[in-house]
């Protein structure tokens, strides 16, 4: 499962795989494409396009899970650097070293920072932090002790207020201030309920949404302590979301069917419009395969 959303002013960026990793960026409010690029081919010959960021100079970060590394963009798809130090072939002692991106997921930015998290087992450094340019920086510690390991997490959120990461195999959140400084840990499902979050966003007095592939798959939310919160019947109309984005207005975007379609939101969790579908706006003529295909 791969796909990732992300929003800076009017520009969507949305990425999708098959073979090759892709990422297209639209205008929302001219509801027109704007751009869109294939990642380059790893050692395998494949790629693959998972979590998207969006900087404030409107840089581009693509998570590619594939070949272990992160792609930095310039707007219009010149690819500046890409950082991370692959996982070894061999050995897991090697997977889990600041630095090292072993199948990274999601990716989130705010300020100077990028944050990268991944993984498909167990790690201690499972959310790695870098600079713009790439420097590696200090792993963040799952709830803050150096020596616990993150649940192979899926999904970040990273703005003024803080960092939240989708605890993907604990089923919990974690918040962390934006120095790395542990929080809390909000627990996402009920009891008795396997949760699997997958992505995450701050919503409303310190609320967040989520994303959760457990026993309630859809999209969900708590309060600031991780109380449950009843949400509008439109947010039954989602159908297998898997990346969330928000707007300067407080709106809400759902990348969902497996990352072909994008929904936006009222903040108060109203469906406005079903924004793009990429199986309608790309024929594939420019692109290895054409979403849905």
């Amino acid at each position: 499962m791969s796909g990732g959303i992300a929003l800076r002013g009017n520009l969507l960026a949305v990425t999708w795989s098959a073979s090759r990793g892709h990422v297209f960026l639209f205008d929302v409010e001219a509801r027109q494409r704007v751009s869109t690029w294939t990642l380059p081919p790893g050692a395998s010959g494949y790629s693959d396009a998972a979590g998207v960021a969006i900087d404030d100079a409107y840089h581009l970060f693509v998570a590619d899970p594939q070949n272990d590394r992160v792609l930095h963009y310039s707007p219009f798809g010149r690819l500046l650097a890409t950082f991370g130090a692959p996982a070894p072939e061999v050995g897991d002692a090697g997977r889990d070293r600041p630095g090292v991106l072993d199948r990274p997921y999601a990716v989130a930015v705010h300020g100077d920072v990028v944050y990268v998290a991944g993984g498909d087992q167990p790690r201690r450094r499972a959310v790695q932090r870098f600079s713009r340019e790439g420097a590696v920086g200090k792993p963040l510690a799952a709830r803050g002790d150096p020596d616990a390991r993150f649940g192979a997490p899926r999904g970040l959120a990273a703005d003024a207020a803080g960092v939240l990461v989708a605890d993907t195999l604990r089923g919990a959140l974690l918040r962390y201030r934006g120095d790395g400084t542990f929080v809390h840990e909000l627990p996402c499902g009920a009891p008795g309920a396997l949760a699997r979050p997958i992505a995450v966003l701050p919503w409303r007095g310190g609320a967040c949404l989520f994303v959760d592939r457990g026993d309630a798959t859809g999209l969900r939310a708590c309060d600031a302590s991780g109380g449950p919160l009843a949400l509008p019947t439109d947010v039954g109309r989602c159908d297998k979301p898997q990346a969330l984005a928000a707007d300067r207005c407080g709106r809400v975007y759902v990348l969902d069917r497996d990352g072909e379609r994008v929904l936006r939101f009222t903040p108060d969790l109203q469906l406005d419009q079903e924004l793009l579908d990429l199986g309608e706006w790309f024929d594939g003529a420019d692109h290895d395969a054409a979403p849905g295909s």
